[in-house]
C-alpha cells in the first residue's frame, strides 16, 4: 500500500455580500449570464480580533466574585473587599500583577471575574 502524504491546508472561510458599483449602488444580476450572479460577491470572512487588555490610568484593575459569597477568601495573596450592597467580593489588583492573578484557579474557573 502506498503511503499518502497529508499536507496542512489553511481553511479559508468566505462570506457573501451584495456587490456594489464604483458609486456605491448595488449591482444588478445580468440575465444574459445565468451561471453567474453578479449581484453577489464572495469576500474573505473577517476573523474576530481580541481586544487588547489596556492597563487603567491609575494602575489598578478591579475584580469581583461572579456570585455573592458567604465567606471571604484571598486570591493570589490579595485580600477581598466585601461589597455589602450585593454580597460579592471585590479585589483591587495592581496592573502589573494581573497576569499572575488571572492564573489563580478561582479566576480560571470564572468564580472571580474582571469587573466591568
Amino acid at each position: 500500500m502506498a503511503e499518502e502524504k497529508k499536507t496542512a491546508t489553511k481553511k479559508t472561510t468566505t462570506t457573501r455580500r451584495r456587490a456594489r458599483t464604483d458609486t456605491g449602488a448595488f449591482k444588478a444580476d445580468d440575465p444574459k449570464t445565468p451561471d453567474v450572479n453578479e449581484a453577489w460577491e464572495e469576500v474573505p470572512a473577517e476573523e474576530p480580533k481580541a481586544e487588547p487588555v489596556k492597563a487603567p490610568a491609575d494602575g489598578i484593575v478591579w475584580y469581583e466574585s461572579r456570585e455573592p459569597e458567604p465567606t471571604q477568601f484571598s486570591v493570589a495573596g490579595y485580600n477581598p473587599i466585601r461589597n455589602f450592597s450585593n454580597g460579592r467580593l471585590e479585589f483591587r489588583v495592581k496592573a502589573e500583577d494581573v497576569e499572575r492573578f488571572e492564573k489563580n484557579h478561582f479566576c480560571m474557573n470564572a468564580r472571580i471575574v474582571r469587573k466591568r
